[in-house]
């Protein structure tokens, strides 16, 4: 007999959105466990995304911006994006609210400190785990939002390191988010600094690599400092908190060897050609939490349309091969194309006539190559 309806491998963004949706449904909701390994939650990162509509955490949002920039080479784009704000959740507030949410609930809860080794254990009535200290549990229904233990082959991997800082004297435009200020130098690969300001003196300055290996911020954090310094001149700065993360671009499918549904950051939570992830996540646990209320159980990500699998992967093949373009290949994308539709695209709301719009803004020549490429299934040169 199972102890518990469900169990989530894993309270991080994916784990935490589900359970904060069952629990949300009182008495109709499953007897839930969400197993996470870190003992506390700190306030370790960050989530943006470009508002398409109301969102159930509009009270975590800590900035909005109604212009973007791209820069590169010396140009720069101004996007308006006033219709589709770019907003921001820090990570603290969101597993506050989460976790506050969970144990509103005494039908749902978390339990920090529980690391689960290895896979999930099919039975006859469910599935069994083994939670350490001779403790087993037993569970109708398992959900695995934990990473892979060994990182999956990816096209090209997203690297950042970044910092909080606060300057002594005005150093940003707090009106204007800067998405992508290139830098055409690096040989790390596509370089990238994004600038978050929050006021004339406050701001999340990251440096971001899209490359073919994933960097830890050891070594990003040369690059970083050097960057950081250039934007803010002379002037004395405090560093008011850091982050850093590695988020897979086109990672290759990890089947579960044990057949439990599996979702997060490395099973469709990120779009593989920008890395946003949280409006992905949570259209998943809204559709997840909806089939286990149903009784019909638990289910992973819907796959992307076809359309936009097959232009991410051709996008991020050109990236690898051609590393020094992509400054110049991303600011022609916002230059050529109604911003608006590059929006919706890159937010996963884009129809055949925005994919069509990305299509005509960017050169055919190395696009017809790899896309061929692609379709014979050649691997990318230097593939991990």
């Amino acid at each position: 007999m199972a102890d518990v309806d469900l169990v989530v491998l894993g309270g991080g963004l994916a784990g935490l959105s589900l359970a904060e949706r069952l629990a949300a449904a009182g008495q109709r909701a499953p007897r839930t466990v969400v197993l996470e390994a870190r003992d506390h939650y700190e306030d370790d990162r960050t989530w943006c995304f470009w508002r398409p509509g109301p969102h159930r955490y509009e009270g975590l949002v800590s900035a909005t911006w109604r212009r973007c920039a791209v820069r590169h080479a010396g140009r720069e784009v101004r996007i308006d994006c006033a219709e589709t704000p770019y907003q921001m959740i820090p990570s603290g507030a969101f597993y506050a609210r989460a976790s506050a949410g969970i144990a509103a609930n005494p039908r749902v809860s978390l339990e920090l400190g529980c690391a689960v080794a290895g896979e999930p254990l099919r039975t006859p009535t469910g599935w069994s785990f083994d939670v350490g200290e001779g403790r087993s549990l037993r569970a109708r229904h398992v959900v695995d939002t934990r990473p892979p233990k060994t990182r999956p082959a990816s096209i090209l991997w997203q690297s950042f390191v970044g910092d909080v800082v606060t300057a002594e004297s005005d150093a940003f435009d707090p009106e204007v988010a800067v998405l992508m200020d290139f830098d055409a130098d690096s040989t790390l690969g596509v370089l990238f600094v994004y600038v978050l300001p929050t006021s004339p003196r406050r701001a999340l300055v990251e440096t971001t690599v899209f490359g073919s290996r994933p960097l830890g911020p050891d070594a990003l954090r040369s690059e970083h400092e050097s960057r950081l310094r250039a934007r803010l001149g002379d002037g004395a700065f405090t560093i008011d908190r850091s982050e850093h993360g590695v988020l897979p671009m086109g990672n290759e499918a990890v089947p579960s060897s044990s057949g439990a549904p599996r979702a997060g950051l490395y099973f469709g939570g990120a779009r593989p050609s920008t890395g946003y992830a949280f409006l992905r996540v949570q259209d998943w646990a809204e559709t997840c939490a909806g089939s286990l209320l149903r009784g019909a159980g638990p289910c992973g990500p819907r796959p992307d349309p076809w359309l936009r699998r097959a232009m991410d992967e051709v996008f991020l093949r050109v990236l690898r091969a051609h590393p020094e373009r992509g400054g110049e290949l991303l600011l022609r994308l916002f230059e050529r194309a109604d911003p608006a539709r590059v929006i919706r695209f890159l937010g996963d709301r884009g129809g055949l006539g925005d994919a069509l719009a990305m299509i005509r803004a960017l050169p055919p020549g190395p696009f017809v190559r790899h896309a061929l490429a692609a379709a014979l299934r050649v691997p990318c040169r230097g593939s991990a």
